[in-house]
């Protein structure tokens, strides 16, 4: 309306124009040419203030369209996890200590180091078991020369028994001494008792070694077991067998594994059941006591309507609702959804009702519309 009326104004202009022209033909030349001027500056002046009002027109009709983003939606499968703290346990993880007491003569491994079971990893000093050894076989000769002597005699039914049986006892007690300082004798070389990898040496040369102080640790992390405990309002939902996923984000780790163990019993000072997760660790990734993550699929629901958690809002009349965008015409109009929702998992939540999966939700600007809103995308 407004270009036809500036069209009519245009038409009109030039038709009076052009009678002013003729009426003026009498008039002299300087002045004619000054009047036009005048008139043409008074035109000039009007067709701007009409340009405005049709440019002001289009820029309101322009401002009145809501920006906003879009999200079109898919049927998708919906999984809801618990997520617990573990903690990673390795019961080959020890502290070897040696069995007797003495001076270190030798520590033969380093931190970092591989070992097998039975590998020799220090040495006590052996020289005062070996003197204790050598006198003992010294002494033992001389009682074994005794004995066989009183052996002969009594077989010849010479010499009383008890002097016999006194030699025979003295020959075996040396013996027996002998055998029990050998034995402690081979307790001075201490050996791993796992494989594994030397994960800290306590040791040093010339230190006193004993058995209440450990000399190495042996950590073994081919196998390692992850403990955790879960609320006992999901017992129902976590079973034997089970697949979970077990995260250390120290690490930046992330492996799918199965609950190997679920506890029958309550915690009754945290009301929670505790859960176990064998884990082949053959990379090594997961660390004796670090902290981990479990998550446990507790729901899942294929087919399901799913949206972002924050473009569902609350109304004054308690229901929830969200916007989204409706074709009419050439022009995309916003709505008003009443919904049903689920549970919500990370950042996303489960429609039950009010959407079809079809449709093109409002995610971005819809706190800024109602419905009937023209949108602009």
């Amino acid at each position: 309306m407004k270009r036809r009326s500036y069209l009519t104004f245009l038409s009109l202009a030039f038709l009076a124009l052009s009678l002013w022209a003729c009426s003026s033909e009498g008039k002299d030349k300087q002045t004619l040419l000054a009047e036009k001027k005048k008139a043409l500056v008074t035109l000039q002046q009007e067709i701007a203030a009409l340009e405005r009002e049709v440019g002001a027109g289009a820029e309101e009709k322009t401002q009145t369209r809501k920006l906003v983003e879009l999200l079109p939606l898919a049927k998708t499968e919906f999984l809801h996890f618990i997520e617990v703290q573990g903690t990673v346990e390795s019961d080959q993880n020890i502290n070897v200590m040696p069995e007797m007491q003495g001076v270190i003569k030798s520590v033969l491994v380093k931190e970092g180091q591989n070992v097998s079971a039975g590998q020799t990893i220090a040495i006590l000093d052996q020289s005062l078991l070996q003197t204790q050894i050598a006198e003992l076989e010294t002494r033992l000769e001389l009682a074994n020369t005794l004995f066989e002597k009183r052996q002969n005699l009594w077989k010849q039914n010479i010499g009383s028994e008890i002097e016999y049986l006194q030699a025979k006892n003295q020959k075996e007690s040396l013996e027996k001494n002998i055998l029990a300082l050998k034995t402690q004798m081979g307790k001075a070389v201490v050996t791993a008792p796992i494989s594994g990898v030397i994960d800290a040496v306590f040791a040093k040369q010339g230190e006193i070694g004993s058995p209440m102080s450990p000399m190495v640790r042996i950590v073994n992390l081919s196998q390692v077991t992850v403990t955790a405990e879960v609320s006992e309002a999901y017992l129902a939902d976590v079973n034997k067998g089970d697949e979970v996923t077990v995260s250390m984000p120290a690490m930046n780790v992330e492996q799918k594994e199965k609950i190997s163990f679920v506890s029958q019993a309550i915690n009754p000072t945290n009301r929670t059941f505790t859960i176990q997760i064998d884990i082949n660790n053959k990379d090594g990734n997961f660390k004796p006591n670090a902290v981990t993550t479990v998550k446990i699929n507790d729901f899942t629901q294929k087919d399901a309507v799913v949206v972002p958690t924050n473009v569902v809002q609350l109304g004054t009349d308690g229901n929830k609702f969200l916007y989204i965008a409706e074709k009419q015409g050439s022009e995309m109009l916003a709505k008003k959804v009443v919904v049903e929702t689920g549970i919500s998992y990370d950042g996303q939540t489960l429609i039950k009702s009010g959407l079809t999966g079809s449709e093109q939700v409002i995610v971005k600007g819809y706190n800024e519309v109602i419905t009937g809103d023209v949108l602009r995308l």
